[in-house]
């Protein structure tokens, strides 16, 4: 477990000094209390953080994660902090005011924000973070008190963030992601604790994509615990701008993505039509043309996804109307049932669906009609940095999708 906030910001600022003195002074703090911190500091991690010496304080391995922890965190703080602030505060007293709170505010403020906002009550939170209900209310008047702007507000129903709260919460959350990792970091130099990633996936890349690249990883480190989580893509794009998540495996945005992310292709995939096996074009007949196919029951991917546009794409690239689907679907569960029972087309990921071609179930009709593809990769937060197992699994990735494409 890293230390908080301000036991980080002393490291840090004792580090970059290397003088108990020098780094009182920037404190404001007698040498004596900023000794005892950093005892404290070094008995709740059971290891040296600076090494004493006659030409002063240097850094450890462990100071050196625990000052990258505090320089990331503190840049989502003062991000938290701006954002806090009114436009029309002077200069000068934005200034002081977000140096007192910089130096004042800590995880377990940010903390008790973040379980509110996620539990709808102060209650709720209490009993999500271990304590009591008063502590999570005193922490949280703490952080209006230092912010100088009310967070939350009482409703008959519960407990509602304000504007300015909902303004600030992704940066909290950012903020306690950069202590989790650095804790991980933390652990895994000293040989406490597992190296960890979770990883957010979308339908195509769960059935070969990610579960290929999971297998070259644990091959090179069967230590690393993986979190898989699926959903929408809305879904797993805000846990990953949360920091809940590390990577976001599959379709592209491309234009359409939101600023603070970024996107790496992978490769290009290429869309399938396919029907069920009972369906009455699937057994023996004449090469099909899509014209074919228009009037015929489809199954679309839901409006405004990377495979919709790829489904209108196919249509007008043959100067055929783009029809009117019988269903829009992107979930592999309800696909598939329909497409057994015989009535529907469906253009899909050869990748998705690549068992139930396999066995004979699905029959493929057309392979990549004109405009049918969509780009496959990795969205990650920009300029955020991947834990360790992160990095390994991103690799590992692009050397699967080169072997695939």
């Amino acid at each position: 477990m890293v230390p908080g906030l301000r036991a980080l910001r002393i490291v840090e600022v004792v580090a970059a000094h290397g003088s108990l003195t020098a780094a009182a002074g920037a404190l404001h703090l007698s040498v004596s209390a900023l000794s005892r911190a950093l005892q404290a500091v070094e008995a709740t991690l059971h290891t040296p953080v600076l090494e004493r010496g006659p030409r002063g304080m240097a850094p450890t391995p462990v100071a050196r994660v625990l000052v990258q922890a505090a320089e990331r965190a503190h840049c989502h703080l003062s991000d938290l902090i701006h954002r806090s602030q009114p436009s029309v505060l002077p200069a000068a007293e934005a200034q002081r005011r977000a140096a007192v709170a910089l130096a004042r505010i800590d995880d377990a403020m940010l903390a008790a924000l973040v379980a509110v906002a996620d539990s709808g009550s102060e209650s709720r939170a209490a009993q999500q973070l271990g304590v009591s209900q008063p502590a999570v209310h005193q922490r949280l008047r703490a952080l209006e008190q230092l912010l100088r702007a009310p967070l939350i507000r009482r409703a008959g129903t519960g407990t509602r963030l304000t504007e300015t709260g909902e303004r600030i919460l992704r940066s909290a959350r950012l903020v306690l992601h950069e202590l989790r990792l650095g804790g991980d970091d933390l652990a895994h130099l000293l040989g406490r604790g597992e190296r960890r990633v979770t990883v957010g996936v979308l339908p195509m890349a769960s059935t070969v994509l990610l579960p290929a690249a999971l297998d070259r990883v644990w091959r090179a480190d069967a230590q690393l615990l993986v979190t898989v989580v699926d959903g929408t893509y809305d879904a797993l794009l805000e846990q990953l701008r949360n920091g809940d998540i590390d990577l976001l495996v599959g379709p592209l945005r491309g234009a359409g993505a939101v600023p603070d992310v970024e996107e790496e292709q992978l490769f290009e995939e290429t869309l399938v039509v396919v029907v069920g096996r009972t369906h009455m074009l699937a057994g023996p007949r004449e090469a099909l043309a899509l014209a074919d196919l228009v009037l015929k029951p489809w199954i679309a991917p839901l409006p405004d996804t990377p495979a919709r546009t790829g489904f209108d794409r196919m249509f007008t690239a043959a100067g055929l109307a783009i029809p009117t689907p019988s269903v829009q679907a992107n979930s592999p569960a309800v696909l598939r049932r329909l497409l057994a029972q015989g009535r529907h087309l469906a253009l899909v990921s050869p990748l998705q669906v690549h068992e139930e071609l396999r066995a004979g179930e699905l029959v493929q009709l057309l392979t990549g009609p004109s405009g049918a593809s969509r780009t496959i990769g990795v969205t990650r937060r920009r300029q955020g940095r991947l834990p360790t197992g992160g990095a390994s699994l991103l690799d590992n990735l692009r050397q699967v999708a080169l072997g695939m494409y």
